[in-house]
């Protein structure tokens, strides 16, 4: 058995960024081995588990197949999977590196794209996995502090991804996590941002899209010449000057006016609007 501390992990240790709970990969092991020595399965399909002391999440590694005909990816784990089989699978270059002692292991070149701020996709498969769109978005708005900006080739095939249907795949459940890390960030307007350029926003919030289209009529411009709507702009602001999520979403509240309830609701968010609207009742 080999364990590598792997992806956000090793992306956040790069960029001095505080840790979170500890993501690795474990090669030459299987899912009994793991569970007989007490780690907790966190997936249906016994590829993830939490280390019952430290809450460390841990990885088998995966080998990705596509299945031609149905079009459906397909993962394989077995002590003949390797850790960079695993590494393909992942989203972004900068989350597709791993650790081994003080060695970074590094096969999709994402030092290089951390260095230059920019989120590539690893793989074309990254178009059949609905869940990309938002792990882009979240990203761009967790990085935004430090200049990062997403692929051409990466914003492409989000748009093909959207034309295609990816957002209707989308549970909500996803959507109000991603959107709940987007607003511990200190510019969540990047994540809303993304998903309106890629056209997934329409999709998922209707009023928050229209919000958007009326804001680049108008002309509203923010700090970084972004046309971004008033309740973009209020989320910002309170961002930058907490890390308390319930004051952010508190903001939104209020800078959405009549439309919060609507948009908390299609942002998979519609008990947080109900704490909300009491504390601004």
């Amino acid at each position: 058995m080999r364990v590598y501390p792997a992806s956000e992990t090793v992306c956040r240790e790069l960029l001095e960024m505080p840790q979170q709970q500890i993501e690795w990969i474990i090669t030459n092991a299987t899912a009994s081995e793991l569970t007989a020595a007490g780690f907790q399965p966190r997936s249906e399909d016994q590829t993830c588990f939490i280390h019952p002391e430290s809450g460390d999440v841990y990885r088998l590694a995966r080998r990705q197949r596509l299945d031609k005909a149905s079009g459906v990816l397909h993962y394989h784990c077995g002590e003949d999977v390797t850790l960079e089989d695993e590494l393909a699978i992942r989203p972004l270059t900068i989350l597709a590196m791993a650790k081994d002692g003080d060695e970074i292991i590094d096969p999709f070149d994402g030092r290089e794209d951390l260095d230059q701020g920019v989120l590539r996709h690893v793989t074309p498969h990254f178009s059949r996995v609905p869940d990309n769109v938002l792990t882009v978005a979240v990203w761009s708005a967790m990085l935004k502090a430090w200049g990062f900006s997403i692929a051409h080739g990466t914003h492409a095939l989000l748009k093909k991804m959207v034309a295609a249907g990816a957002v209707d795949r989308l549970e909500q459940q996803a959507i109000g996590d991603a959107v709940l890390k987007a607003l511990a960030s200190r510019r969540p307007s990047a994540f809303f941002l993304v998903l309106h350029r890629c056209g997934a926003l329409r999709s998922i919030s209707c009023e928050l899209a229209d919000l958007f289209e009326l804001s680049a009529q108008a002309g509203t411009h923010h700090s970084d010449g972004s046309e971004l709507p008033e309740a973009m702009q209020a989320i910002d602001r309170a961002a930058s000057g907490t890390d308390n999520v319930a004051s952010v979403l508190k903001q939104f509240h209020q800078a959405l006016g009549s439309n919060a309830e609507k948009v908390f609701e299609s942002l998979g968010l519609k008990l947080l609007y109900q704490n909300a609207h009491s504390q601004t009742s």
